[in-house]
């Protein structure tokens, strides 16, 4: 395949040129990590028509894409529908490929489309160093960068690309962007279990170093997604926009958290407020939960408040917001002890049932879960804990062995704790079994997703934003 590729020869210097090949499927892409977003990207694109490189560190993942999916199957596949079946398709098809081989791949590509992770330190800065790793072998391509359009897809600060991304790239090269090269910012819209849904359904948007590498990239992503198109000024305008959608649910989401426990405190229940103020047109309604978690939310604030750092401003609102949502795991912790003290029970040696540990509802993914701080609590103050999580059967998590089932619960667990909201959970069997476990006494419900009538007689319910129920 790669010695056809490298005779392989088009012209690419002007935006009929792009044209052409985009309506021809000429182009080749090469995207720069395959994981819960560039694995999807990839396949979406190569299923569009386009031979496509998902480029990894992973020898693993690598291979096990090569294969299909590979068994045991990669872990994300699991959880976004339609993946697995594209997967295989485009790989028998030829259409994808995944490599290790960065510089042979990126050469031979007129695309290269950057979906790697860029997290939040323990310091609450953004670690842009894998990225960094990235634009670096980008630039090292020296002249088989030229005539090559560069797709920044992470999230990022709203000046990292004009700021370092492009300046890096330059140093390397020895280029020049608009005149040897393009850049264009992209950030990915997608939410996790509906990856392969949103790619071809969300908008996107495209904001490039000049109108010419936004106006190509437009044409290439309403070819390969099909969906309404965006483009905006500059890649800073473009990486804004994917911050301020998701801090804007992160201060919202502050806000149902904070007065859901006042409201509990008023002895008011927060979830019959909701229903009353969703009524009015212009109320948008949030719900209180355990703690915000993922690789969004909990981080992007922190994007935004570095890069206003840096221009002497500070975003106090946002910054407030991710402090409140960041102490609501401890939150929890007060409504499980709560729970123990209305039945009487210590919380050293109890045994506690905790249902669900991923960050959100039917996704295998425990990035940032606040079940992580919840469950290390509850073991600082010696309680017997024992999980279970739909995705996550018989695995490992913090040491402990998670149960195949949630049938355990019919055991000697007085308290139970569901974190997720996970389909399972949710299900008439599942509050059917609830009413089997003759020994449960409190069920602490994080988001709360039960109603009264439907919980066993005889127990203490306790919801986030709700006062304390004992059910008759």
């Amino acid at each position: 395949m790669l010695n056809n590729e490298e005779k392989r020869k088009i012209s690419l210097k002007n935006y009929e040129d792009w044209q052409k090949a985009i309506d021809k499927k000429d182009l080749r892409i090469a995207v720069i990590g395959i994981g819960r977003i560039g694995l999807p990207t990839s396949l979406v694109i190569s299923k569009r028509g386009f031979m496509t490189y998902g480029i990894d560190i992973n020898p693993v993942l690598v291979e096990k894409v090569n294969q299909g999916g590979g068994d045991p199957p990669i872990p994300f596949v699991l959880d976004e529908p339609n993946l697995a079946e594209t997967l295989k398709d485009v790989v028998l098809k030829g259409l994808f490929k995944a490599t290790t081989q960065f510089e042979q791949f990126a050469k031979i590509s007129d695309v290269i489309l950057i979906c790697v992770p860029t997290p939040v330190t323990e310091h609450k800065v953004p670690d842009y160093s894998i990225i960094d790793n990235v634009v670096k072998d980008i630039g090292s391509l020296k002249d088989d960068l030229k005539n090559k359009i560069i797709i920044f897809e992470p999230t990022l600060g709203p000046h990292y690309v004009e700021k370092h991304g492009i300046p890096s790239i330059e140093s390397f090269s020895g280029l020049k962007v608009n005149r040897d090269f393009w850049v264009v910012s992209c950030p990915e819209r997608a939410n996790p279990g509906y990856i392969m849904e949103n790619l071809t359904s969300v908008p996107r948007i495209v904001g490039g170093s000049n109108d010419f590498a936004g106006k190509v990239i437009t044409s290439l992503y309403k070819k390969v997604y099909n969906v309404e198109i965006i483009q905006v000024s500059n890649p800073r305008t473009a990486n804004s926009i994917k911050l301020i959608e998701n801090i804007f649910r992160t201060v919202n989401i502050a806000f149902a958290n904070e007065i859901s426990q006042l409201m509990r405190r008023l002895d008011i229940d927060y979830m019959e407020v909701l229903k009353g103020a969703a009524t009015k047109y212009n109320f948008l309604p949030h719900y209180p939960g355990p703690g915000v978690g993922g690789p969004c939310l909990p981080s992007n604030p922190y994007y935004l408040i570095d890069d206003g750092y840096k221009v002497s401003f500070t975003p106090n609102l946002v910054r407030l917001a991710t402090e409140i949502n960041q102490r609501q795991p401890a939150h929890i912790t007060e409504l499980i002890f709560e729970g123990l003290n209305k039945i009487g029970y210590p919380i050293a040696g109890t045994p506690i049932a905790f249902l669900g540990i991923s960050y959100k509802a039917n996704v295998k993914d425990i990035q940032i879960s606040s079940a992580i701080p919840i469950i290390e609590d509850l073991r600082n103050y010696n309680a017997s804990v024992k999980v279970y999580d739909p995705f996550y059967k018989s695995d490992r998590f913090l040491n402990m062995k998670i149960a195949p089932d949630y049938k355990f619960i019919q055991q000697d667990y007085p308290i139970i704790v569901v974190h997720t909201d996970h389909k399972e959970f949710c299900t008439n069997e599942f509050k059917q079994y609830l009413k089997k476990c003759s020994n449960l006494k409190v069920l602490v419900d994080c988001h709360n997703i039960y109603e009264y009538q439907e919980l066993p007689q005889g127990i203490y319910y306790i919801g986030v934003g709700r006062p304390a129920k004992y059910i008759e």
